[in-house]
């Protein structure tokens, strides 16, 4: 990341000098995927996505709560097998049981962390009538 900050001089040589800052900024939990897209899908049919949440060696970062406000969509969390609790499997899942149209929320992970006490993940999708 970088960021450029003007300041204001009384040279009259350099009236405005321009610092330019560098920074490596590491998340405290990485998601391999941004969003969850389900797709078209018919009715009766349950849909799953997943995504991997990464946590950094040395913090103490633990996922409170997983909601999503989409009544068609559940979700869990799971910890990845071999990630020594540095990872963590969440599952979303389009219920088959959803009314058909195109449907949209947010997954909301609540955290322990107080610099991103809370993770929004956006979800969509679309039921087809059945057979279609």
């Amino acid at each position: 990341m970088e960021k450029h900050v003007n300041i204001l001089t009384n040279d009259p040589r350099q009236s405005t000098i321009t610092l330019s800052i560098k920074a490596m900024v590491d998340r405290e939990i990485a998601l391999s995927e941004p969003t969850v897209y389900f797709g078209s899908a018919p009715k009766g049919k349950e849909v799953r996505r997943q995504i991997i949440l990464s946590f950094p060696v040395g913090k103490a970062i633990k996922i409170l709560s997983a909601t999503c406000t989409d009544p068609n969509v559940i979700v869990k969390l799971d910890p990845l097998p071999g990630s020594e609790g540095r990872k963590l499997t969440l599952t979303a899942i389009q219920k088959a049981d959803a009314k058909p149209g195109y449907h949209f929320g947010e997954i909301i992970l609540k955290t322990n962390s107080t610099f991103t006490p809370s993770i929004t993940i956006y979800e969509r999708g679309m039921i087809t009538a059945a057979g279609k």
